[in-house]
């Protein structure tokens, strides 16, 4: 089995980027990265059928920066075989490791066999990691959930897992039926820690870098999880990763704001920008104008486009641009894209 997970987490609590479709694309990776560099970042999840079948999205999918790495690729789908050959393709690009999503809730994924639905055809699950441990050297992981409707049968379940090659698991603290509803909760995690070998991540509500190094201690005294996952805590705020709490100057959020921008032209030109209206106004807020600054970013046609908004904020706001800007943004504030979130 390979060892990278392992290796890694008897170096500390691992720090990691959720997988979430329609956010965590190379660009975002690279902002998170050139932020907080030890953070492991995970992909959006991509089918494995797509990526055997279609050159261009192998291309769209797998072509990253090493700036990156360890960047773990996730990808969805019920066929172990289809699976097995993605692997290899993933391989072939140079990729840390890749992830099996097990824990996608949306009725969609799960009526077709996939995601959070291979948590009840479980041969199909244990196949498909068994298939993929043969077909690669790179780890492979799986992200999952506690479970259908209670976490009873998580434990069983990922030790299945584990024999059959799986490297890693992190586990979102809800259910299958909760999906994103409810607080997670991680005392079904704590007690799957317990009774493996491999490494353990929780995931769900983890807003900071400190916030996750408190959900991993295990209440109890008993053997603490390994690392965490950060997901729409980050929207905004890739400090999130660095502890401390700590918070950017305005200034600092302008100059990342435009180097985010950057790359989504360099990578995806038009596309790039229709994306980057999403990402960039869920970096603004506490200070007066946001409301109007918003409005000007989601119609962004082009890197000058954002250039000139943020040189607009510059000029009103040059008082400001040393200052700290809190980063604890209310439920009300955060933007809903309706982009699905494992």
């Amino acid at each position: 089995m390979n060892n990278f997970w392992s290796d890694l987490a008897s170096r500390g609590p691992i720090s990691a980027l959720a997988p979430m479709d329609g956010y965590t694309d190379s660009p975002y990776r690279q902002i998170v990265k050139s932020i907080a560099p030890e953070t492991v970042v995970f992909s959006e999840f991509y089918s494995a059928d797509g990526l055997v079948h279609s050159k261009e999205l192998q291309r769209r999918a797998l072509t990253h920066n090493p700036k990156e790495y360890p960047l773990i690729i996730q990808i969805f789908w019920k066929d172990p075989l289809i699976f097995a050959e993605a692997a290899k393709i993933i391989e072939g690009y140079g990729i840390t490791g890749i992830d099996i999503n097990m824990g996608c809730p949306a009725k969609k994924v799960v009526k077709s066999g996939h995601g959070s639905s291979l948590m009840i055809n479980r041969d199909t699950a244990f196949k498909i990691v068994e298939e993929m441990a043969k077909a690669v050297k790179i780890p492979v992981s799986v992200k999952t959930r506690l479970g259908w409707e209670d976490h009873s049968l998580l434990i069983d379940f990922v030790k299945w897992l584990e024999n059959a090659g799986a490297s890693l698991i992190s586990v979102h603290g809800r259910t299958y039926k909760q999906a994103f509803t409810g607080k997670a909760d991680f005392t079904g995690i704590y007690s799957l820690k317990q009774n493996i070998t491999i490494p353990v991540i929780c995931n769900g509500d983890i807003e900071s870098f400190d916030d996750g190094l408190s959900k991993i201690i295990h209440p109890e005294g008993q053997k603490n999880l390994d690392g965490f996952m950060i997901g729409r805590a980050s929207f905004g705020n890739p400090w999130c990763f660095l502890p401390g709490n700590f918070e950017p100057t305005l200034g600092e959020i302008l100059d990342i704001m435009w180097k985010h921008g950057e790359l989504l032209w360099n990578c995806k030109e038009r596309k790039g920008m229709m994306e980057a209206r999403k990402h960039l106004v869920q970096y603004l807020h506490g200070f007066p104008g946001v409301k109007e600054y918003r409005n000007l970013l989601v119609h962004v046609e082009s890197p000058e486009d954002i250039n000139s908004i943020l040189e607009k904020i510059k000029i009103e706001h040059t008082n400001l641009l040393n200052q700290k800007m809190s980063q604890n943004t209310t439920e009300i504030e955060k933007i809903n894209w309706n982009c699905a979130i494992d």
